[in-house]
């Protein structure tokens, strides 16, 4: 690709923002337009200076190689210093250039509804990719003067025109095309030295390009409609022609390819029910599930044999909850212990070791 060409120097382009510029007023670099002016002052339509010409200005820039830079809004406007030097892209969008949703082809924030800004970059909520084009000279070759003007800027889809009113609605295949064209042709001409009115398509349902649209949508479904009858119609036509045994075999053909058909899905229903259950039920699945294998089953049973081995069991007493052992040994227990019984003395011959009788109360 050849280098992209210098649109303007930079004398010429400072020259004609300061002529641009009014006198009395502040610059709103977020709404893109002068504020502290007269109420009628942003009515008012001047052609521009400069106009791009696709063919001539697109080129390879330093920001072609950079995947991530935008297009050049001064270059749309044909009024580019940089040429190949600058940072961003000179050349038309095309199919294969995606765009983020909450910003146009420039780079710029988009508003959340179209309404909001008609006549700048637009919204994200809904993809536009319509343009309203106004004040165009009404004649005969209106149409092919609006597929030529705005063909350059990318593919259209469809060109609608209410040629009585001088207006137009392009729409273009993607949206990065409409965008870049609304810059490229605000307040230009066509080729009658009119002034443009660009803006976006508006959504409403009730609007002249959307009813276009509609009915040129329900003329195609009917031509397709109309077309799928006629050749149904044809088929019909050509096997009532053919001889009687032809249809029969062909009829037999088709019940019999039915009934194959039915039967192989029953069959696979089938099959998948039956692996299902056996994937998740047998012995084999479980085993390659957890890792286990048939001598970890051996080591473990082996394990539980002895313990029972190991284990003395405990009869218990019939009619009774205590064991018969334990019976046993509290019996033994029992006979190996003498009890010696306490012998007591009733009334005074406690008293005979105390010396209090009468002889020795004598001596």
């Amino acid at each position: 690709m050849k280098p992209a060409r210098i649109q303007v120097d930079q004398a010429s382009l400072d020259e004609y923002l300061k002529e641009k510029r009014p006198e009395g007023g502040t610059y709103n670099i977020w709404h893109h337009r002068f504020s502290g002016l007269e109420r009628d002052f942003h009515k008012t339509s001047v052609r521009p200076k400069f106009k791009v010409d696709i063919e001539r200005d697109s080129g390879e820039t330093v920001g072609s190689r950079n995947k991530n830079a935008y297009f050049c809004l001064f270059f749309a406007k044909g009024m580019c210093t940089q040429g190949y030097k600058c940072a961003l892209w000179h050349r038309v969008p095309t199919t294969d250039d995606h765009m983020e949703t909450t910003i146009d082809c420039f780079g710029r924030d988009k508003y959340t509804e179209f309404r909001q800004d008609m006549g700048g970059v637009g919204g994200f909520i809904r993809e536009n990719r319509t343009l309203y084009v106004g004040r165009i000279a009404v004649t005969d070759d209106i149409e092919d003067v609006v597929r030529r003007q705005f063909g350059q800027f990318g593919p259209l889809e469809r060109v609608r025109i209410l040629k009585n009113r001088g207006v137009a609605f392009v729409t273009y295949k993607t949206r990065s095309n409409a965008e870049f064209a609304r810059e490229a042709m605000m307040n230009q001409c066509l080729e009658n030295n009119e002034i443009l009115n660009v803006r976006w398509a508006t959504a409403d349902p009730k609007s002249t390009a959307n009813r276009l649209d509609a009915e040129d949508d329900l003329k195609a479904q009917k031509e397709a409609e109309l077309l799928e009858t006629d050749e149904n119609k044809e088929r019909q036509e050509y096997e009532s022609e053919l001889p009687a045994e032809y249809t029969s075999i062909k009829r037999d053909t088709d019940e019999a390819g039915f009934d194959k058909m039915e039967t192989n899905i029953k069959k696979q229903k089938a099959e998948d029910e039956a692996k299902e259950v056996t994937e998740y039920y047998d012995m084999d699945s479980a085993n390659k599930l957890y890792g286990y294998t048939q001598s970890d089953y051996d080591y473990y049973y082996q394990q539980q044999y002895d313990h029972l081995q190991q284990t003395p069991t405990e009869e218990p007493k019939a009619g009774g909850i205590i064991p018969q052992n334990v019976l046993s040994n509290l019996k033994t227990l029992t006979n190996s212990r003498t009890i010696t019984p306490v012998q007591t003395q009733s009334g005074l011959g406690q008293l005979t070791g105390y010396g209090s009788d009468s002889d020795s109360e004598e001596e």
